[in-house]
């Protein structure tokens, strides 16, 4: 499976974490965003408009390529800026493709029928091994 991460800007590193857990079990992620070098703590408007948009291009590309996206939520109760991770959910939405939210719902739009609940990536794991034959 070719899977898509999403997730808060800031979590970036903990991302990578991921990844490096998920490629071993068969699960390619196309997420170029985990390979950026920004800070952590980057706020928008820092960059280029071209910059922006090159951004946003290359993680809709990314979905594209993704046969599924992997979203990691928040505390809907915490106030979180920017929220690009919300605009790849809705795209991944409207595009048909399964989404497994890692986490709490976050918005109406986690509560779809095809919109898949684990409360951590453990979980995600072992239901995706048992189905994948792993």
């Amino acid at each position: 499976m070719k899977a898509y991460l999403a997730a808060q800007y800031a979590r970036r590193d903990e991302l990578r974490e991921h990844k490096a857990v998920l490629e071993p079990l068969g699960i390619e992620v196309t997420s170029r965003w985990l390979d950026e070098q920004e800070p952590l703590n980057s706020q928008m408007g820092e960059k280029t408009d071209d910059w922006y948009v090159e951004t946003a291009t290359i993680d809709l590309e990314d979905v594209d390529r993704a046969e599924a996206v992997i979203f990691f939520s928040e505390n809907p109760r915490v106030g979180i800026p920017r929220g690009g991770r919300h605009v790849e959910f809705g795209y991944a939405l409207g595009t048909s493709k399964p989404i497994y939210v890692i986490g709490p719902k976050e918005n109406v739009f986690h509560y779809i029928d095809r919109v898949y609940h684990f409360e951590t990536l453990e979980q995600f794991i072992e239901s995706y091994k048992k189905y994948s034959g792993d």
